[in-house]
């Protein structure tokens, strides 16, 4: 069965595409400049619930899933297995998240949910850092 992609997001610097959907998976699309195709490649997101929300970060190096799971992906390729990973935050978040942006340092993630709620967090991770 094919899944309605409910948020698409472009990076133009890096010409890639993120994509996330209701059936709690995200892609990141490469250009292959031979074929003139996008190629998938499955991020592993490790939530329960819908994919709500992708943003891509101002360096374009990872990107931020919000999801109805009441946590944050924060998403960065891993070289060594080749292939996108995400790391959670999911602190004091009660609610579904329904937005996403990134400070322009690369460093903070603002996030708004339902409960009417806007929280910062850091987006260091010690893998990409």
């Amino acid at each position: 069965k094919q899944w309605y992609q409910r948020r698409v997001r472009g990076a133009p610097n890096t010409n890639r595409i993120a994509t996330c959907a209701g059936d709690r998976n995200a892609y990141v699309w490469n250009l292959n400049s031979e074929t003139g195709t996008w190629e998938p490649s499955l991020v592993l997101l490790r939530i329960a619930r819908a994919a709500t929300y992708i943003r891509w970060s101002p360096a374009e190096d990872r990107f931020a899933v919000g999801s109805g799971a009441r946590l944050l992906s924060v998403c960065f390729y891993d070289t060594e297995h080749d292939w996108w990973v995400s790391k959670h935050i999911k602190k004091p978040i009660r609610s579904t998240i329904l937005c996403v942006d990134w400070h322009p340092s690369n460093h903070l993630i603002a996030v708004g949910s339902c409960a009417f709620k806007c929280r910062i967090f850091s987006a260091a991770l010690k893998e990409t850092n």
